[in-house]
């Protein structure tokens, strides 16, 4: 099993708004300040991040080792995905151009499906700013991109990042075997929820 685990497919029209929705984006407002679009301009400060293993390792969208290489890679892969309205990797930066925090997100607009991953800087964590970052970021998948679903997946030993998604009421829907850029698998918990469901889950914050 993969995900999305629930796969509806939905319009041409629909499949194409979301398309050139995801296109169009350029930026976004986290709580830690404004985050962009990743481009291999920003390959120094993305590997510095990535190179740290409270950042990394977790994630298992990021290609192991962590090489310069490694990152121009994945950079490129997310620049190819957004020209195709697929995904795309936004960061933001503080005042002397390193990486604080980073979301990766992955659309299958056939589906109206979405998932996204993503990191704190180590030395902004336990602040607040995460949980509610992932909030910004939930806001918005539905109400930019137009998305109906909403993946999340965890590994296992990932207690903080499960705690947090059962935490705000989400499904779990099973496991799946997440497969990194260079073949890697994880076994990982997966949830989904609607538009419908974060609207509730919203209400009762």
């Amino acid at each position: 099993m993969s995900i999305p685990v629930t796969r509806e497919i939905v319009s041409p029209k629909t499949e194409d708004k979301i398309r050139d929705r995801v296109r169009k984006v350029t930026e976004f407002q986290r709580p830690d300040g404004n985050a962009r679009i990743v481009t291999e301009d920003d390959l120094d400060a993305m590997y510095d991040f990535f190179a740290l293993p409270d950042v990394s390792d977790p994630i298992y969208t990021v290609e192991k080792p962590v090489t310069k290489d490694s990152v121009l890679r994945h950079i490129q892969r997310k620049a190819e995905a957004q020209a195709k309205g697929e995904g795309f990797m936004l960061a933001s930066f503080d005042e002397t151009g390193s990486v604080t925090g980073y979301f990766d997100f992955t659309i299958w607009p056939n589906w109206s499906a979405a998932e996204f991953g993503g990191a704190t800087h180590p030395d902004q964590q336990s602040s607040g700013r995460g949980r509610d970052g992932i909030f910004r970021s939930i806001d918005f998948v539905f109400e930019t991109l137009g998305v109906h679903r909403l993946c999340f997946t965890a590994a296992h030993d990932n207690i903080r990042s499960i705690k947090l998604i059962d935490a705000m009421g989400m499904t779990r829907m099973g496991e799946v075997t997440s497969k990194g850029p260079n073949r890697q698998t994880r076994q990982s918990l997966v949830w989904e929820m609607t538009a419908d469901d974060w609207k509730h889950i919203r209400m009762r914050m």
